[in-house]
This record gives C-alpha cells, sequence and structure tokens, in this order.
C-alpha cells in the first residue's frame, strides 16, 4: 500500500534527533508498504538544500507552523499533492493535523499521537478554543496513543477507543544483559535524558548524596546534554560527590548500549513521560529500573518485577534503589530482558499496526 506520513516531528539533518521515533516508525511501516514522508518542518530550521531522504525514506520537506498563518497553504498544497498518489494517510502528532482543517481526504487515516499536551485538562478561558482544536483527532478513522495514559487522555476527543502501540525501543543483541554489582566495586548507576529539570537531574544527584550517607559506594553516569549541565556540577561539588558523577553528554547509540549494559541500574526521577523510550531499553538490557512521576511510562514499568515508582525526592528513591537490589540476581535480569526484548519488538509493532491499517479501511 502507498502510505503518506505527514509530521511536523522527523530529524532532519541540522536536528538529527528531532522525533526520530518518527523515523523509526516509518522505517517500520515500510517493511510492508510504499512509504513516503512529509516533513511539516519548522521553518526557521529549514534548508532547501537538504536532500529528499532519511536513512532510506523519501522525504519531501516543507516549512510549517501552527502558528505561522502564511506557512498553511504551502502545508496544504503539499498534502493535497501528496494525497493524490497515497492509498493511506498517517499523520504523526497533533500538529499534522491542522493545516489539513477542511480538506477533504479520500482515503483511510490513521493518526499516531506522541504529545503530552493533550493530557492536560480543558480548562480555563482558552477552553473553548482548545476544545474545537481536539476535535481533530475526531477526524481520522484509527487514532494510536503511544501509552496507556494518553490513550485515555485522548479518548474523549476520538470517535472509537484509540489504539495503543508504543515507540520503537532500540535492543540490545541477543543475549546481551547486564550484570548485579560485584562485591567490592562500586554501584553503577545510569541515567538517560535530557539534563534539564523535567527529568530531575539535581534530584539524581541527590539521591547519590543519600546512598553515600547510608555507606553505600555508588557512582551515577548521566548520558544527555541540557541546560542544567552547569548546575547539575554545581550541586554535584556542593554535595561533596567529586568523581562519583560522571556527565557522558550525547552518545552514539553504541557508546550508549555500552553504557547500559555496564551499568546495575537505571535511575530516572522525571516529571512525567508520554511513553518513556530510556525506560525500555534500561530494561531489554536486563537492568533494574527507578523512576517517578506519571504518564505513559507507569504503565509501562508496571509489567515488570524489577522496577520501582517512587516520590520524587531524594530518600524514597533510595529507598527503592535499595529495596530493588535486595533481591537482584542474574536470573532476573535475563528474565527482565526477555520480557522487554517480547513486549517491544519490531514484529510485534508492525503486527499491531497492520491490524491498525486493515481496521482504518474497513471504518472508512
Amino acid at each position: 500500500m502507498r502510505v503518506l506520513i505527514a509530521t511536523p516531528w522527523f530529524p532532519s539533518a541540522a536536528h538529527t534527533g528531532a522525533g526520530v521515533f518518527n523515523l523509526r516508525d516509518a522505517q517500520l511501516l515500510a517493511r510492508d508498504h510504499e512509504v513516503r514522508v512529509l516533513h511539516l518542518i519548522r521553518p526557521d530550521w529549514y534548508d532547501a538544500s537538504e536532500r529528499g531522504e532519511a536513512e532510506g525514506i523519501p522525504v519531501e520537506r516543507v516549512p510549517f507552523s501552527a502558528s505561522a498563518p502564511r506557512s498553511w497553504r504551502g502545508a496544504r498544497n503539499a498534502l493535497a499533492a501528496g494525497l493524490r498518489d497515497a492509498e493511506l494517510l498517517h499523520t504523526m502528532a497533533f500538529p499534522a493535523l491542522l493545516p489539513l482543517t477542511g480538506m477533504r481526504v479520500e482515503q483511510p487515516w490513521v493518526h499516531t499521537e506522541h504529545w503530552s499536551g493533550l493530557a492536560k485538562p480543558v480548562t480555563g478561558a482558552k477552553a473553548p478554543i482548545k476544545r474545537a482544536l481536539h476535535r481533530r483527532l475526531r477526524r481520522p478513522d484509527e487514532v494510536v496513543a503511544v501509552s496507556a495514559a494518553l490513550a485515555a487522555s485522548i479518548r474523549p476527543w476520538t470517535r472509537r477507543d484509540p489504539r495503543v502501540i508504543g515507540n520503537a525501543v532500540p535492543l540490545p543483541p541477543e543475549g546481551a544483559v547486564s550484570r548485579p554489582a560485584e562485591p567490592g566495586r562500586p554501584l553503577r548507576i545510569v541515567s538517560v535524558g535530557g539534563i534539564a529539570p523535567h527529568k530531575g537531574p539535581l534530584i539524581a544527584a541527590e539521591t547519590v548524596a543519600e546512598l553515600v550517607s547510608r555507606g553505600h559506594d555508588v557512582e551515577l553516569r548521566w548520558i544527555g546534554s541540557g541546560p542544567q549541565r552547569a548546575e547539575l556540577e554545581q550541586r554535584a561539588a556542593a554535595l561533596g560527590l567529586g568523581e562519583r558523577i560522571l556527565l557522558r553528554g550525547q552518545l552514539e547509540r553504541s557508546e550508549l548500549e555500552a553504557e547500559l549494559l555496564a551499568a546495575n541500574a537505571f535511575l530516572l526521577p522525571t516529571a512525567g513521560e508520554t511513553f518513556g523510550v530510556a525506560f525500555a531499553e534500561a530494561l531489554a538490557c536486563g537492568l533494574p529500573v527507578v523512576a517517578s512521576g506519571t504518564g505513559g511510562h507507569v504503565s509501562m514499568l508496571s509489567d515488570f518485577e524489577a522496577t520501582r515508582i517512587a516520590e520524587r525526592s531524594a530518600a524514597p528513591l533510595a529507598d527503592a534503589l535499595i529495596d530493588l537490589l535486595r533481591d537482584d540476581d542474574e536470573a532476573r535480569r535475563i528474565a527482565t530482558a526477555a520480557a522487554a526484548r517480547e513486549r517491544f519488538s519490531e514484529e510485534a509493532r508492525l503486527a499491531a499496526y497492520a491490524e491498525v491499517y486493515r481496521a482504518a479501511r474497513t471504518a472508512h
């Protein structure tokens, strides 16, 4: 089937990490279909010289911003042209719905939603405007949410119950599993995420300090970058953590995987996640996982024994780590990794999308 994917969240040469989950979905769907992507790229990110391909997927980029009305005409024209040769439209992320306002779509239409902003209560003076916008979710024949929590939040705005299909999760090689901490060696904790308040890097540092104060030999390796890096370094120094906290920055996939496999536990004091790819990657490596916050990651983690959700502060997070590691052993790590591989396999996701496409064609 010829599928047109339209999304504002997609990688480009200058922003390789933006919307990479949509690129992975496009590559997955391309295993069974002829896929083209219309990238509704931010006008200030648009580069007319950029070639029309992303890791084997044909891509057309058109400047578009929901807050720039002048960009809507170009997006609508590109959508109309792309739909002339498409057998199914697949929009990804809420802003992709906006330029389709008032347009007739003849093809079956699937929408995948990632935006956590839709989970916020529709209240206040702008509530009527928000409700009118959210009703755009009634137009697609089938709607997919990347987590059960997001699906529940958007259900009032969709025609039918949203399907739940999580984001793509990079998996380590078969048989590659992390190992429990060895006696006489520091407990190595790894965190993956932007160094920004939402991810809780300062709370992670305070959790390390709490563990040290209880007599545990601990080190934290944070993978990612962000605006709070200098503040995190200052906080670590003030807590006397010295070399116990290592900021690794952004890593290539192979380096990230090596860090996960070499760690003894995964910690992320997040305020909330729509899905939580970092948690899924950690589980696929067999790592015990401690998290905080609300969102899609909570229900996902609840399906695994080697996880804990704790209050977003140092003492409860330290308690959760100690409790989780008390029963840690190699057998549980192998079981965790195996369950995660089954849960997040590309085959399972592809089969789920095949069912969604069939349902959209039937409903249309």
